[in-house]
């Protein structure tokens, strides 16, 4: 796209009663998003503004009279918008407003909207309509504003949806309404605007049966479902033809007023209801160029709802466009040239609206609403997860090899090889123990491929442990451990940078002066550490040093090991809740979140054991048959196929070798898994089987693709299942036999019971029992709770915001998270409702104060958040760039805005714990155990 250049900055008001306020009135997660960040941090360099965002609090909380003064207003309507405050303080303090507020209710009826449509002389489908509730109600300000935008009487134009259908005939083939008659296939919608549970019921050429279109949850936006084939006979409905698009292909448009409209294609939620997405977790677009009709079908649009920034969709059939939704105030996400023409056109109209009326803009805000007394961010407190990392993995092999021994030096104990230059004397023992031949060969070119290609490392070490004969008392071998892994990726600095960037845009809108006071704390593990800098770099606006701004805090952020015996009581308890034949009842099941469809948590380790036998045979075979150092052409994070191998070989020999028997026996296999794999082995697999979707996904799939597999065709039954090619017809199934194979194939069965089993499994090593979770929250959380704690506290009273962030790994964000629902603190969602904790997860802490009204000091409100970070339900569905980086997920509320001091109250009970003093002394105590090793 063509440079943007700067247009001519307005005159600035500053003369006169300072900057012009911009304020934001809708809820966080809008106001906050990404793109609105990004059209927000341009809009400031576009014009002498100030920012205001009114915030849940402000909109949920406050009556509209103490809502924050404004000369321009971007208000819109999202799910649980109070729609009617923001008209009431529309009408009370006058503002220029970007969309009319008062017209957005006219997107709340698919009926209204079609009318609409119809009189402005916009195609649309061909359509039947059955009312069956008395017919649209219409706010009666907004078809006055209606008829002054357009000049038309709503009631009018919506006089033929004005009272119930009377006459309905449902057929096998058709439905008919008042005589006229659509034929099947058609898309039956709700008159609800709001509901987006929608149905398609196809024609029997088309294979019967109907599909269920809904809000996308996952990778899905649609599922087949065979007994749909009749329509519904309560409440009102508006029934379409479904029309085959060019390409299987819906067009979403963007406006910004008459003169900017945005184009992108995606593929149609009708063909198979699979997402494609992108590494933000975004579904894939591509951008596309618009006819003059289409053009001027958004400008009428746009035009007569009142909405300035709108969305619409449309679809192009048989070279004529047809529109078939309009969603008001839209964004186009990851679109640089969209943000800065949406930041300049705002500008240039909030200009123009300063020309018109400069007597109403330059009034001085009344002081009691003025935006710096309303409510303002004072306090930013978050702890957050390292960023990517490689999985730890280790080797071990005993040897007799001479070179090996010579290596102990005549040591009689453990010897440690950390150095890259005491590497190299492994490595020279490894080439020695090959030039003689040496029986444990295939070991130690396993071990020569290790220290190759990780010996440049800072977590790659080697123990070097002699074993005696009984009689002589002298060294008859070795054994030697290889460790590695654990290390900050490619992908982790992405993620670590991007982060801190959009964190520092997100407070720089919200109250710049909170970044005047920032301090970090970091756990001495590298990764955690390298995370940390790298973010502040980028929080902080990239400045010349970060040095005193991160602080390593051990006690707070490092491994204790204050909790083991309670975690390895509970690891006791979960491998009896996955043994083979235990059935965990139902209520227990649903407690934490166990998929309803999902069998038995024991009968599901079976399946995974079952399909890993079937993967060792399959990658040996391949092994043997393909050239691998051809499968995948570039690796990353010092890997190679040998690694690879090293990598999965364990994991095999974790979940497939639980007996004796022939391995290439299913039967036999399923006969003889007598016991569950160690429960802790299956964070493992998933991380292993995580990483490699990621970072080596061709490697994967080459490796253990079944030559033996047949090729897959659906049909329309099928086709949620697999994938299209993009030339289909709008509705119909096609084939794509590699990508189908692919996505019917062993390793997507595993993904699915893994994560199924990982989603189980890691929250509970935590404690099982509220008790056990508070228990082992407390030895490992504690003085990192004490902490925010006392933060929070100094911040209140503090003359200036302040930032406050702690960087550490999983089990610390696992132990705060479980404080805090425990605390009785009451919560917006489930403990079980939450995804992974994936990397740079975040719980956050946002203190907000404002001056009371009544003069009487000040208010202070706290709101907890919380990020699943770079998390995705399903990689495999990803699309990824050469960065293998998956974006950081938005933070949602786990409490609504509540009093400090209240739920400080709930946190301080666990300072007056009765055995407070003894849970202490152990996490004291446990210091001195703390094993230094694994500080990688």
């Amino acid at each position: 796209m063509p440079a943007i250049a700067s247009p001519p900055p307005p005159p600035s008001p500053g003369d006169r009663r300072g900057k012009y306020v911009v304020a934001v009135c809708c809820l966080d997660k809008k106001a906050r998003s990404k793109p609105m960040r990004h059209i927000l941090n341009r809009l400031l360099s576009y014009g002498d503004y100030s920012i205001v965002i009114f915030g849940d609090k402000t909109i949920l909380d406050e009556e509209v009279e103490n809502w924050p003064g404004c000369d321009f207003l971007i208000c819109f309507f999202s799910g649980g918008f109070p729609l009617d405050k923001a008209i009431q303080y529309v009408k009370l303090r006058k503002p220029f407003v970007v969309n009319s507020v008062v017209m957005q209710s006219l997107l709340w009826d698919r009926r209204i909207v079609l009318a609409i449509l119809d009189a402005m002389d916009i195609p649309t489908p061909p359509r039947l309509v059955i009312t069956r509730d008395g017919g649209p109600q219409i706010d009666p300000e907004a078809a006055e504003a209606f008829e002054q935008c357009t000049g038309m009487d709503l009631y009018r134009v919506l006089s033929k949806y004005s009272k119930d259908t009377e006459n309905v005939k449902i057929h096998d083939d058709a439905i008919e309404v008042d005589g006229k008659s659509l034929p099947k296939t058609y898309i039956e919608k709700p008159a609800d605007g709001e509901n987006h549970n929608i149905n398609i019921y196809y024609s029997k050429d088309k294979g019967g049966g109907g599909r269920r279109l809904f809000r996308k949850i996952g990778n899905k936006s649609s599922e087949y479902d065979p007994e749909l084939s009749t329509p519904k006979q309560e409440h009102s409905w508006i029934y379409e033809q479904l029309m085959e698009t060019e390409n299987s292909e819906d067009i979403k448009l963007y406006t910004v007023g008459p003169t900017f409209i945005h184009a992108e294609t995606r593929k149609s939620p009708t063909v198979d209801g699979l997402v494609k997405r992108n590494t933000d977790g975004k579904e894939i677009r591509y951008c596309t160029e618009l006819s003059p009709e289409e053009r001027e079908i958004a400008r009428k649009v746009s035009k007569a709802f009142g909405q300035t920034v709108c969305g619409l969709d449309i679809l192009r059939v048989n070279g004529k466009s047809f529109v078939i939704d309009v969603n008001g105030w839209s964004f186009v996400k990851g679109s640089d040239y969209y943000y800065d023409q949406c930041a300049r056109l705002l500008s240039e109209s909030f200009y123009r609206s300063v020309q018109r009326r400069p007597s109403v803009v330059d009034t001085m805000i009344p002081r009691e609403i003025a935006p710096e007394h309303s409510w303002r961010i004072k306090g930013f407190v978050a702890v957050f997860r390292h960023a990517d990392r490689t999985p730890k993995d280790k080797s071990k092999i005993s040897t007799q090899a001479q070179p090996f021994i010579d290596l102990l030096d005549g040591s009689t104990q453990e010897v440690v090889f950390r150095q890259k230059h005491q590497l190299s004397l492994v490595a020279k023992a490894v080439d020695q123990s090959l030039e003689m031949e040496h029986s444990d060969a295939e070991k130690l070119r396993s071990l020569k491929e290790i220290l190759e290609k990780k010996w440049d490392l800072p977590g790659t070490k080697v123990q070097v442990k002699p074993q005696f004969d009984k009689d002589t008392k002298e060294v008859k071998k070795v054994q030697v451990n290889v460790k590695w892994g654990g290390e900050f990726t490619h992908a982790g600095l992405h993620q670590a940078r991007d982060l801190g960037e959009n964190l520092r845009k997100d407070m720089n809108i919200l109250n710049r002066n909170i970044m005047d006071d920032v301090k970090i704390f970091s756990s001495s593990e590298r990764r955690v550490r390298a995370t940390a800098d790298v973010f502040a770099r980028r929080f902080l606006g990239q400045p010349e040093s970060i040095e005193g701004v991160i602080s390593e805090s051990k006690s707070l952020l490092d491994d204790s090991n204050a909790a083991k015996e309670q975690g390895d009581s509970v690891k006791r308890q979960l491998k009896t809740l996955i043994r083979p034949g235990y059935e965990i009842p139902q209520l227990q099941l649903a407690q934490v979140g166990w998929p309803k469809d999902m069998p038995q948590p024991h009968v599901v380790m079976q399946e995974i054991s079952l399909i890993m036998s079937r993967l060792r045979q399959i990658m040996r075979y391949n092994w043997t048959v393909k050239d691998v150092d051809q499968i995948q052409r570039r690796w990353c994070c010092f890997e190679s196929p040998a690694l690879f191998r090293e990598r999965w070989e364990k994991q095999f020999k974790n979940f497939c070798d639980h007996g004796s028997g022939d391995e290439s026996d299913e039967a036999d296999i399923r006969n003889r898994i007598h016991s569950a794999p160690d429960p802790s082995w299956i964070p493992e697999l998933y991380d292993a089987l995580k990483y490699d979707a990621l970072h080596n996904r061709p490697f994967l799939q080459g490796i253990f693709s079944d030559p033996d597999a047949p090729p897959v065709s659906m049909t329309c039954a099928e086709s949620e299942t697999g994938s299209t090619d993009g030339n289909s017809s709008r509705g119909r199934p096609s084939t794509d036999s590699s990508s189908a194979t692919y996505g019917n194939s062993d390793v997507r069965k595993l993904y699915k019971y893994v994560k199924t089993m990982f989603d189980f499994v890691a929250p509970q090593e935590y404690g099982i029992s509220d008790e056990e979770k508070k228990s082992i929250g407390l030895l490992i959380g504690l003085p990192l709770l004490k902490s925010i704690l006392s933060d929070l506290k100094d911040i209140k009273y503090s003359d200036s915001p302040k930032t406050r962030l702690y960087f550490t790994k999983e089990s610390h964000v696992h132990a705060l998270l479980n404080l805090v629902y425990l605390s009785g603190v009451p919560t917006k969602v489930p403990r079980n409702a939450l995804p992974e904790l994936d990397f740079l997860t975040q719980i956050t802490f946002e203190l907000y104060e404002r001056n009371r009204h009544s003069g009487s000091g000040k208010e202070y409100s706290l709101r907890i958040g919380f990020s699943s970070g770079a998390h995705y339900k399903d990689v495999l569905d990803m699309h990824l760039d050469a960065e293998h980086c998956l974006k950081v997920a938005p933070r949602t509320n786990l409490i609504p805005h509540l009093s400090l001091d209240e739920v400080l109250a709930y946190h301080n009970s666990y300072l007056n714990l009765p055995n407070l003093e003894s849970i202490e002394r152990q996490i004291e105590e446990r210091k001195l155990y703390y094993v230094q090793e694994d500080n990688q």
